[in-house]
């Protein structure tokens, strides 16, 4: 027995050395976890492929330095870096939602379905994969689809304003402006400062006929976001409606001055100053938008522009 003992101590030397001791690859992804945390994406790339090469068979690896790739714009390597990550681990539920992503950013909507699905399928309480699922069938104009993902998101998360606003969208498409103002109501309570869901209600009134809602709305808008070119161009096509056509040319000229290049603008523009008797101001206007590529004002022109 005592010719025994030095063979067991050294076994445990040897135990104590093997477990006290981080693997390399391990060492080498949180570091690359850390880098990338941190926004040093290129450094992170590095660790992330030391780590592959002490662990070939390390998904999460892959999978981290395709995100790591996919920040850099490198999409495409980011999809190679998620296919090696599912084929190391078939049930890895983040690579085939990373590349979901990618496909679509890739404008390949089915390719990025089918990752969603595949996600969905191994684990079913995925709010964000039924949203981005609904997102690229949206893409793709099923909307009835789109509409099914984005009530399965809300029900998994019943705060997600953006599934309620990009619901509402869907609904907006197929016609359902009533409904879908409830959506955009919906994602407005849980985000106050959406000034996107703002100007898509304001938008669903217009079509409603309620122009009086729809001009409050797009006031919202602008006082959340005064940059909004095209909240401006939309409320003043809705104060035309109600033929506040003094302040519809407030707004078109606002909309002309953020954006110089939009014979749209012009036109609409002209269209109100000429309600408001100023011809020669609405003909000015109707030249510039013609300058600009906008023929459907050569008509105005040609009928009050003697």
């Amino acid at each position: 027995m005592k010719k025994l003992i030095p063979l067991i101590q050294l076994l445990i030397l040897v135990i104590v050395f093997i477990y006290g001791c981080t693997p390399p690859a391990d060492k080498f992804l949180k570091s690359g976890v850390e880098k990338a945390g941190k926004g040093d994406y290129n450094g992170a790339i590095q660790d992330y492929t030391e780590a592959i090469k002490a662990d070939t068979f390390m998904a999460e690896a892959y999978n981290n330095r395709g995100n790591a790739k996919y920040k850099l714009g490198n999409i495409k390597g980011a999809v190679k870096d998620y296919n090696k990550a599912i084929d190391r681990n078939p049930n890895n539920t983040g690579a085939y939602f990373n590349r979901g992503i990618a496909w679509n950013e890739l404008g390949n909507p089915d390719m990025a379905i089918y990752d969603y699905t595949k996600a969905i399928g191994l684990e079913p309480g995925n709010a964000k994969a039924f949203y981005n699922r609904g997102n690229c069938k949206s893409n793709l104009k099923d909307f009835k689809g789109a509409i099914e993902d984005y009530n399965n998101a809300i029900e998994l998360a019943p705060d997600y304003a953006d599934a309620y606003y990009n619901r509402g969208l869907a609904k907006c498409n197929l016609g359902d402006f009533k409904v879908a103002v409830g959506d955009f109501d919906k994602a407005i309570s849980i985000n106050p400062t959406f000034f996107e869901a703002y100007s898509n209600r304001a938008a669903a009134k217009f079509s409603l006929g309620d122009f009086p809602g729809a001009i409050l709305d797009y006031n919202k808008t602008l006082e959340l976001n005064p940059g909004y070119t095209v909240a401006y161009m939309n409320r003043g096509v809705a104060r035309s409606k109600v033929n506040d056509f003094a302040g519809a040319v407030q707004d078109f000229a606002k909309a002309i001055e953020q954006n110089p290049k939009d014979g749209r603008a012009y036109n609409n523009r002209g269209f109100a100053r000429h309600e408001t008797g100023d011809l020669k101001g609405a003909c000015a206007d109707w030249n510039q938008a013609v300058k600009l590529g906008y023929a459907s004002a050569s008509g105005n022109i040609s009928k009050y522009c003697k």
